[in-house]
C-alpha cells in the first residue's frame, strides 16, 4: 500500500502527516510526501523571486513533514512537483505513483477557502484516482 500526503507546512497538512504515519504503521504502507510549487505565468519582474521563495517554502514544508514522520517511526519518500494547479499536481502524482490513498489536510496555509473544505482538498477529492482521506486539524 502507498499513501501520498501533500504538505505545505500548515497545521492541517502536518496533522495529515501524523494520520498517514499511523495508517502506514498499522498497514505496513509506504508514505510519500509531496510539496507543490505553483507555476506563475503572469508575473514579470518579481516572478523569479516569488518562485524562488515558493521553492524554499516547499522545501521547508517537506523537511518539517519528513522530520515529523521520522519521529513517528516512518521513513517517507519526498518529492516536489511544479505546475499551474496544486490540486492537479497532487492528482497527477497520485496517478503516476499508483498510490492507494491520498491523506490531505482539510485546509492549507491559506485556510480561508471554505468553512468546510479548502479548494485544493475539494478538487483532490473530486479528481483523485484513489480514495482520499481528508484530515481536519486537531484543536488543542
Amino acid at each position: 500500500m502507498k499513501i501520498l500526503v501533500p504538505v505545505d507546512g500548515s497545521p492541517y497538512s502536518l496533522n495529515a502527516v501524523d494520520n498517514a504515519c499511523d495508517l502506514a504503521k498499522a498497514q505496513g504502507a509506504a508514505v510519500m510526501l509531496l510539496a507543490v510549487v505553483p507555476e506563475l505565468y503572469d508575473l514579470e519582474d518579481q516572478g523569479h523571486f516569488v518562485v524562488e521563495k515558493m521553492q524554499r517554502q516547499a522545501e521547508a514544508a517537506l523537511t518539517l513533514a519528513k522530520n515529523q514522520a521520522q519521529a513517528k517511526g516512518v521513513t517517507p519518500e519526498s518529492l516536489i512537483a511544479r505546475g499551474p494547479s496544486i490540486a492537479e499536481e497532487i492528482v497527477r502524482a497520485a496517478d503516476m505513483a499508483k498510490v492507494d490513498l491520498v491523506v490531505i489536510g482539510s485546509r492549507g496555509v491559506g485556510g480561508k477557502a471554505s468553512a468546510f473544505l479548502g479548494g485544493t482538498a475539494s478538487k483532490v477529492v473530486n479528481l483523485a484516482p484513489c480514495s482520499v482521506l481528508v484530515v481536519k486539524k486537531q484543536e488543542a
